[in-house]
């Protein structure tokens, strides 16, 4: 029984790390072709608005899917996975026909709040794409759950191929578009991509039947919620922290001498060409993150639960160490061939202990949502959070663009460090 839990594990991580590597390489692809047809400028505000989006999805997206999978890994009957799956598909489509109009309404306020009006284009194009991620979201959740990982995978492989074949379609089509309209073209790629994954999982998943309203259904909704909203409260702070500290970069680069299209275009660096590179050990981390949620969550003793842990944690390590030192060693020719930007190498080696901090960062958090101790992971989430944000400030003026990304990974590094002693003395 264990070994076929094991081998049951393994072919999920091994085939949510394939898919993922594919995403990965796609969603990759898009971010270069961006970064060489749009701008750093276009990216810097692409990255202003991209907070936005991410807050605006946090509610039908954040903790709905980890609670519908470890539900659904914890099922005995068919019914009750399928009843799991009804309920969380109403939760998603509620927030999601409620937080779509909301962003409409407010984007212009918005984009004020954010100050660049150029943020605009991106915040309206978005909106619908809040519906379509919540009700992917939770049908990804399902699938992990019973060990179906393929699924996600067809899923995000659509949605990742058809963003990458829309704006270069469009790039194509109208080559010629002001900032703010280029900005906006990743946030409608990513309405199209996320309707077309949505319609992938749908015709995967066949037809499930919505229950009526009974004491069952009521009490999954509830505990649905309840397992959630810790996670909710993590990305919501996490994302409102991230859109603040886009905002204050350029800023406080800005106080620093540089105008604000200079300073958009290292916003634009930073996050658009930057940042994605620290990412890519994520391909396996996230693999590893989704899989270990339900198997932790299923695992009888502790011994059993520490053993999952450490090869998981011991994996996405290694993974990162590696990547790590790969991306330092290559940031030159990265800079020069990837991005045609020699002077980006030195942003890039500053940025490099982020691609080891970052995958066991997402394990641990993985695992922490497993065993459900969503709370205290999120007290890590928000101290380190806050203490990036107050890093910014400081750092930036006085040391460029660097000194953000010396802040960052200062709270990762103290998330980590907050989330492993949970970890150890759960």
């Amino acid at each position: 029984m264990e070994k076929t839990k094991k081998e049951s594990l393994k072919n999920q991580a091994l085939l949510t790390a394939g898919s993922g590597a594919l995403v990965r390489a796609l969603g990759f692809g898009l971010r270069l072709l961006l970064s060489r047809a749009l701008g750093a400028e276009a990216l810097g505000v692409m990255e202003l608005a991209s907070g936005v989006h991410l807050l605006a999805l946090a509610p039908a997206a954040a903790g709905l899917p980890s609670a519908v999978s470890r539900l659904t890994a914890r099922a005995e009957s068919e019914t009750e996975k399928r009843m799991i799956l009804s309920a969380g598909r109403r939760m998603a489509l509620k927030m999601g026909l409620l937080l779509s109009p909301l962003l409409l309404l407010l984007s212009p306020l918005i984009a004020r709040l954010l100050g660049d009006q150029r943020t605009l284009p991106s915040l309206y194009l978005f909106a619908p794409c809040v519906l379509t991620v919540g009700l992917s979201s939770v049908y990804d959740g399902a699938s992990f759950g019973r060990g179906r990982a393929l699924y996600p995978a067809l899923s995000e492989g659509a949605e990742q191929l058809v963003r990458l074949l829309t704006v270069g379609g469009l790039l194509f089509l109208i080559p010629r578009l002001t900032v703010a309209y280029r900005a906006a073209l990743p946030a409608f790629a990513s309405t199209v991509g996320e309707a077309a994954g949505l319609l992938v999982i749908l015709l995967l998943s066949g037809k499930t039947p919505a229950f009526r309203k009974n004491a069952e259904t009521r009490k999954i909704r509830k505990t649905l919620f309840r397992l959630s909203l810790p996670l909710l409260l993590n990305r919501l702070s996490h994302t409102a922290l991230h859109s603040l500290n886009n905002v204050v970069i350029p800023l406080r680069l800005m106080a620093g001498g540089l105008t604000r299209g200079e300073a958009m275009s290292r916003l634009g660096m930073l996050g658009g060409m930057v940042m994605p590179l620290m990412f890519l050990p994520g391909l396996l981390s996230g693999a590893l993150s989704v899989v270990g949620c339900p198997a932790i969550a299923s695992c009888k003793t502790r011994k059993a639960e520490n053993r999952l842990a450490f090869r998981l944690i011991s994996c996405a390590l290694g993974t990162g160490l590696l990547c790590a030192a790969g991306l330092y060693a290559l940031a030159p020719v990265l800079s020069a061939r990837l991005y045609r930007l020699p002077e980006l190498a030195d942003l890039m080696r500053a940025a490099c202990p982020l691609a080891l901090i970052l995958p066991v960062q997402q394990t641990v958090n993985g695992l922490l949502t497993g065993l459900g101790l969503q709370k205290r992971s999120l007290m890590a989430g928000l101290l380190g959070a806050g203490a990036a944000l107050l890093c910014t400030w400081q750092w930036t003026a006085a040391f460029g663009i660097r000194g953000s990304a010396y802040a960052g990974m200062t709270g990762h590094a103290l998330t980590l460090a907050c989330e492993m002693i949970v970890l150890y003395l759960r």
